[in-house]
């Protein structure tokens, strides 16, 4: 990286940071909308030692010479052989979240399982929670019962099936880093954190669509990189052209916001690539493999969905932001609201009742509450008059429609902020569903027990310095803007090493629309975390290929 490249960079984050740690985020969090003088020395005292240390590491990192060429580590690495070290690494993973099925046995069961038990032994009427996931949880439950004469043993089953999914996913994705010649210390790094991560070792225990959506999230990045940087060399295994559809499916229909990445991460390599498209006819079934789970998820939402009888999910639930600044509106400003504003406001949000009963009282920081009170029958009427409307009001007060934002989304920026940074450990009590489901802990450790509690919910290590980079979402965006910036220079950067950051940017953008920040929907962000890796350190220029040179994909 260049001097002046170097120099940019580090007073441009420095600068973005220091507001964001400084100014806007305890501003946020104190609620207030005017800015105090008293916050310009530490401002300037951040932003200075934020240049000296961003300077120190835009100059550093890109001369590690972290390649172990000749160590005894990279020796046998190379003699084991890519199949093995694959295995190797899947098996590491899978071994490490052991103690946690035992513990857990047979899985976390979190808020969203009791409604989705009921849809399952009583019929799906809806797709809030995926459609394809609750079919799932209902087959294995009724394999527990049929079996094993429990509904828990099902859940057991349905557990370890996402451990093995998930450290494959995994797996795979360190595997890639070594065929990206990412430095070798970077790779065993990255396999020993994706086992010894507890979120991970919770995750894959819990019943929730986060677990098996971002299984296949991690499978789906893998195939992208490799179509993103070479896509001649991809297309020659005709494999790939196969399980790529299928796996790209999958993970849009095991979570509603899927296809929103799918699409955003073509649509994006497309325009990137548009000026060097060559010789279209040799990618024709490469076409054909990326337009294909766009077609197959709109026949499974659209025909099949209508067959079943099962309603799409609620739109107020890709309205979070636009819902949470109206309500903001409505309870800050409802004096300077005119008659004809207030009908419209409560023709939308519940007759405002939410403003006074207790359960429904407004919360900045999570917009579930203004979602619940949202009419999306009335949205579905015409949407275009509530945009207009939503549109009106945002012009009228820019000020808190940017606070309600800022507000809503502060966990994703804010590293200070960790409120709902929690992992899904709820593990509700059996009475509280339709049907009792028993806990039945294969391995009574207490103290084991007592430590994935401890660090799912305990704000110690929310507050302990570096520690806090594995806990607090907040820093997730700083991640993405650092990798980018040093791999600023990189040959071919918007054609071959940007669009490997283009599923952490859908991803974030999922995240600052969803309705808190919460570390579990952060937390495919970090799965795929390894990618930036691969775009800062790995080799990202296409190489030759002839017909005849496919390999065998060590993977498979």
């Amino acid at each position: 990286m260049s001097k002046r490249a170097k120099l940019f960079f580090s007073v441009f984050l420095a600068f973005l940071y220091s507001i964001a740690d400084m100014i806007a985020g305890p501003m946020a969090v104190e609620r207030e909308k005017s800015f105090d003088r008293s916050r310009i020395l530490p401002f300037l005292l951040c932003f200075l030692l934020c240049c000296v240390i961003n300077f120190a590491v835009f100059s550093v990192i890109p001369k590690l010479r972290l390649r172990i060429k000749d160590g005894r580590i990279s020796r046998r690495l190379e003699r084991i052989g890519d199949r093995r070290f694959f295995l190797a690494v899947w098996a590491l993973i899978f071994v490490s979240w052991i103690p946690a099925y035992l513990v857990l046995y047979p899985g976390v069961l979190s808020y969203d399982m009791i409604s989705q038990v009921d849809s399952a032994l009583n019929g799906i009427t809806n797709n809030h929670h995926p459609v394809l996931h609750t079919w799932l949880i209902r087959l294995f439950m009724k394999l527990g019962d049929a079996c094993f004469s429990g509904y828990e043993s099902g859940i057991g089953l349905l557990s370890l099936l996402q451990m093995v999914l998930l450290s494959y996913a995994l797996a795979r994705l360190v595997f890639l880093l070594k065929k990206k010649k990412v430095p070798m210390l970077v790779v065993i790094a990255t396999a020993l954190l994706s086992a010894g991560w507890f979120m991970n070792a919770c995750l894959s225990v819990t019943m929730i669509k986060d677990c098996l959506h971002a299984a296949f999230l991690v499978l789906f990045v893998c195939h992208f990189a490799e179509i993103a940087t070479n896509p001649s060399k991809y297309c020659l295994r005709k494999r790939n052209l196969i399980f790529f559809p299928i796996i790209s499916f999958l993970m849009c229909a095991f979570r509603n916001n899927g296809i929103h990445i799918y699409i955003f991460c073509f649509a994006a390599l497309f325009l990137l690539r548009l000026s060097r498209v060559r010789g279209g006819k040799k990618h024709i079934a490469l076409a054909a493999a990326v337009l294909a789970p766009i077609l197959m998820y709109g026949i499974y939402t659209g025909p099949v969905f209508d067959a079943l009888d099962i309603a799409p999910t609620e739109t107020r639930e890709a309205l979070s932001v636009p819902i949470q600044q109206l309500q903001s509106v409505a309870v800050n400003r409802e004096d300077k609201l005119t008659d004809a504003q207030l009908k419209k406001m409560k023709y939308y949000i519940d007759d405002l009742e939410w403003m006074s009963a207790k359960p429904r009282e407004y919360e900045p920081f999570c917009a579930d509450y203004a979602k619940s009170c949202f009419y999306s029958e009335h949205y579905d009427e015409d949407p275009i008059a509530f945009w207009k409307f939503y549109l009106q009001i945002g012009k009228q007060f820019p000020k808190e429609y940017a606070a309600a934002f800022l507000s809503n989304t502060l966990g994703y920026w804010y590293p200070g902020f960790y409120a709902y940074s929690y992992v899904m450990y709820d593990n509700y009590a059996p009475e509280v569903f339709p049907v009792p489901l028993e806990r039945k802990s294969i391995w009574n450790w207490e103290i084991l027990k007592k430590y994935y509690e401890s660090v799912c919910s305990s704000d110690f290590w929310r507050r302990t310095p570096v520690l806090r980079l594995f806990f607090v979402p907040g820093f997730s965006l700083w991640f993405l803007l650092y990798a980018m910036a040093l791999a600023w220079e990189k040959r071919n950067y918007f054609t071959r090493v940007f669009p490997l950051f283009l599923p952490l940017i859908a991803q974030y953008g999922i995240m600052i629309l969803s309705p808190m920040s919460s570390f579990r929907y952060s937390w495919p962000f970090y799965l795929m975390l390894p990618l930036a890796f691969a775009a800062v350190w790995g080799d990202t220029q296409p190489q030759t290929v002839n017909a005849g040179q496919e390999q065998a994909d060590p993977t498979a």
